[in-house]
């Protein structure tokens, strides 16, 4: 009897899993739990992950975030399950936010309403989406990778598929766009995985990188002072690629699986790594400088003022850290009531620090002395990347509840 149940259930899961992912679709109730008044004032946009091809994490330069936020609108639960990685953080133009979910699709959501405007699916994979999406102002797309190994151009407007390229087995990471190019860090089953470029007009494959190791799950990030695009790996490494004639310049090995996703400033190269350590990298020779050590694994991408000299990350055990870009010496360190896989976003015009945690609060620090500003509760934990654009700050939780806050 215990092994004929044994037998039944993965089957009776498998005919329960559309009914799941419906209720997830078709949440009774309202669509968006409306809080306040929606205003939205004119402001630079967000376009892609951690908002520019360096990564350094820091908001549009106009944004005004900083304490006294107040809730407008939630919507329904968009997503069904949790994962230990990251969910897909939000990019935001003048009218939506996009967002990519676990049920395999890319959904435009109306800014002032927070209703769904439209709905792109891709093919099934068992993972759906994780990666955040790049928008792509001058031809009207927006670019999103899927697990079932393809990267997608929809057009902004009307969400129809544009063109679509099948570049590996599975997509976990997020597109850069750089000079006409897409590039996306591509996972093959092997274990294995490249970077690998496509037209941004056609989705024609213009660069591929030499074969890596292990899963590149970061997204690729760009220095445009040298010509180089770096990526990290799960067997530890942080490659360095020319652009121009796509050969290795360099790799650097940290002690762990690389799950985050590098930042650049000022000729430096800057990246956390499950071996619990936060490595500052010269870009010209792929030698540390220094290292800078939490003795717990981090999957917090850095964010790097250049201005101050202060890089801001998090770490499974629960803490945000101040570190000091010339000398990697702690300035400051803050703690959260769980772990933290989100990454920091810095308001420059607030000096204001935003980061998730696991314990289902979002956290605005004073970038400066770590004084807490701000503990905005969600209902659930947050794993991907606060976006700041103007006097708004939008947020997509762990359970898929998409969130929009206003400066009161």
């Amino acid at each position: 009897m215990i092994d004929r149940l044994r037998r039944i259930i993965p089957i009776i899961a498998i005919l329960l899993l559309p009914l799941t992912v419906y209720a997830v679709f078709f949440e009774s109730g309202q669509d968006t739990a409306n809080y306040s008044e929606v205003s939205i004032t004119e402001s630079d946009n967000w376009n892609t992950y951690r908002n520019d091809v360096r990564h350094q994490g820091i908001a549009p330069p106009d944004s005004t975030v900083g304490s006294g936020l107040e809730p407008e609108w939630r919507t329904k639960r968009l997503n069904w399950r949790e994962y230990g990685a990251s969910k897909s953080s939000p990019a935001v133009d003048d009218e939506n936010l996009y967002i990519g979910l676990d049920t395999w699709s890319l959904v435009a959501v109306d800014r002032v309403t927070g209703l769904k405007k439209w709905r792109f699916t891709t093919r099934f994979s068992k993972n759906g989406i994780h990666g955040s999406p790049t928008i792509d102002p001058s031809r009207g797309y927006v670019y999103i990778g899927g697990y079932d190994g393809r990267l997608y151009a929809v057009d902004c407007e009307t969400g129809k598929r544009v063109w679509g390229s099948n570049l590996g087995d599975f997509i976990g990471s997020s597109p850069t766009l750089y000079n006409g190019t897409v590039y996306i860090g591509v996972e093959m089953k092997e274990p294995a995985g490249y970077i690998v470029g496509v037209d941004a007009d056609t989705g024609e494959e213009v660069f591929r990188s030499d074969k890596f190791g292990n899963h590149p799950h970061s997204t690729p990030t760009i220095d445009p002072d040298s010509g180089v695009i770096f990526i990290g790996e799960n067997d530890g490494y942080l490659h360095c690629y020319w652009m121009g004639n796509q050969t290795e310049r360099w790799r650097f090995k940290t002690g762990g699986d690389i799950k985050t996703t590098a930042s650049v400033s000022d000729g430096m190269a800057y990246i956390t790594s499950w071996d619990g350590s936060l490595y500052s990298i010269n870009i010209t020779t792929g030698i540390s400088r220094w290292s800078f050590s939490t003795r717990t694994s981090s999957m917090s991408s850095p964010t790097v003022n250049a201005e101050s000299g202060l890089i801001y990350f998090g770490d499974h055990a629960g803490y945000v850290y101040a570190v000091n870009s010339s000398n990697g010496d702690k300035v400051w360190k803050f703690r959260t009531g769980d772990s933290i896989l989100s990454s920091p976003t810095l308001v420059k015009s607030t000096d204001t620090v935003i980061i998730g945690s696991n314990d289902g609060n979002v956290y605005l620090l004073d970038a400066v002395s770590s004084e807490l500003k701000q503990k905005i509760p969600l209902l659930s934990g947050l794993s991907g990347v606060p976006v700041a654009v103007g006097d708004h700050l939008y947020v997509f939780d762990n359970l898929g509840y998409l969130y929009s806050f206003r400066m009161g």
